[in-house]
């Protein structure tokens, strides 16, 4: 499977000045996989150690405290010869010590290093220049649309997007997007079910990627993991309510907040989950109208909601609620992907509702609403809001081909990847 980050690496290998890399991302999202085949692809060999529970590899790095000494060491070990800028060196699942000593001990060599972590912390406390920081995400829909061969699609819906003009093959990107969203984003998952295509083991594909999820709750507290699994649980049965707000009481029977803010904290930082934070006015910058405790929360990926609803692909394809739902997760985490924070709003007194609010790197402000044909009053809640906040652009999601009508461009949910800090207007 080709994946964008590709071009990242590629670009990192012929840098004249570069640094050792930490390449971050959920588990799951395929990050060992990209790294060895870069390797195999792009380098005389790769040298590559998993760093979970190496009791020889900490061993060599608490011993040979010279860079010179320290590839010998690994060298022997891996019985692998290691060469300036010819050799990857791969640290998967990096650890706090090896990570420290490896920016230490390699910042300013020829060799070429890339450290594998699903933990963001990590990201914390680096110095600007010492450490290259890549980060990879789920399968997005482009990349899958390759990975189907149906890659000319992605053309026509940038042209669309771009010139608000109907897509010739709407239909066709419609029913791509529903097995996406069904599958979900996880690498593993989408080649399985593509090799059998056969709807009916897709649920035992997305158990894995629900692994994934767990085998990151490990790494926080362990007074912590119970809840965690308690809160990704519920989430499902909380989209689907009337009104999406997280309750801690549908947690638990008693949940409070006290209880869940730490974890919750926790998995939202790691891109576990996606957090949308209600606000109680669209003025910039909108993380200072946010209400802290009011908020809804969403899987990092459609597939995992779509095996939680337990209904068969049918059902969900002709159920307008279930399809709303699963697809307003798939925007939201597609859109957190793309480097924004998602927020809600709802005016006092409850007027006034919109379900997505973002706010660029440049200030732009965009609302975007969700269609569906039982909104009754909110139908009018886009345009009350934009005259209310003196909006001059918004965003409607729907099934509707492309188009611009009194300045909301009309988006079909399959092209939401196009939306980002440099879209088009």
């Amino acid at each position: 499977m080709e994946r964008k980050i590709s071009e990242e690496l590629l670009k990192w290998k012929i840098d004249d000045n570069k640094k050792p890399m930490l390449l971050y991302g959920i588990s799951g999202c395929g990050k060992t996989y990209t790294i060895l085949d870069f390797g195999k692809k792009e380098y005389k060999n790769t040298i590559y150690f998993d760093c979970n529970n190496n009791l020889e590899l900490n061993y060599v790095f608490e011993k040979n405290s010279s860079l010179e000494k320290l590839i010998k060491a690994l060298s022997a070990i891996s019985l692998e010869t290691i060469f300036k800028e010819e050799s990857l060196i791969v640290f998967d699942n990096v650890n706090e010590k090896i990570f420290k000593l490896v920016k230490k001990l390699f910042i300013n060599s020829s060799y070429d290093i890339v450290m594998i972590t699903s933990n963001e912390k990590f990201l914390t406390g680096n110095k600007a220049g010492e450490i290259s920081l890549k980060k990879m995400n789920l399968v997005t829909f482009p990349e899958y649309l390759k990975f189907i061969g149906k890659e000319q699609l992605i053309d026509f819906i940038e042209d669309s997007f771009r010139n608000n003009k109907p897509m010739p093959f709407h239909s066709l990107a419609i029913e791509v997007y529903n097995d996406y969203v069904i599958t979900g984003g996880y690498p593993s998952t989408i080649i399985n079910f593509h090799k059998e295509n056969d709807y009916n083991i897709l649920s035992s594909y997305h158990d894995k990627s629900i692994l994934y999820i767990k085998d990151n709750l490990i790494e926080s507290d362990n007074s912590e993991i119970k809840k965690g699994i308690e809160v990704f649980n519920s989430i499902s049965f909380q989209l689907l309510k009337e009104n999406k707000k997280f309750l801690y009481g549908l947690v638990k029977p008693g949940g409070r907040g006290k209880d869940y803010e730490n974890i919750i904290s926790y998995m939202e930082k790691n891109h576990l989950i996606i957090k949308s934070s209600r606000i109680n006015a669209i003025t910039s910058p909108l993380s200072k109208c946010r209400e802290e405790d009011n908020f809804k929360l969403y899987y990092n990926d459609s597939g995992i909601l779509y095996k939680k609803m337990n209904v068969n692909s049918n059902r969900l394809l002709t159920n307008e609620k279930l399809l709303e739902t699963i697809y307003e997760n798939n925007v939201v985490s597609v859109l957190s992907q793309n480097g924004f924070n998602v927020y809600n709003y709802h005016a006092t007194g409850g007027k006034c509702e919109i379900d997505i609010v973002i706010q660029n790197r440049n200030g732009l402000i965009i609302p975007i609403e969700i269609y569906n044909k039982d909104m009754g009053s909110k139908s009018k809640s886009l345009g009350m809001t934009m005259t209310k906040y003196n909006l001059n652009f918004a965003i409607r999601l729907s099934n509707q081909n492309f188009s611009l009508k009194n300045k909301v461009k009309y988006i079909p949910y399959y092209a939401v990847f196009c939306i980002g800090d440099d879209m088009f207007i």
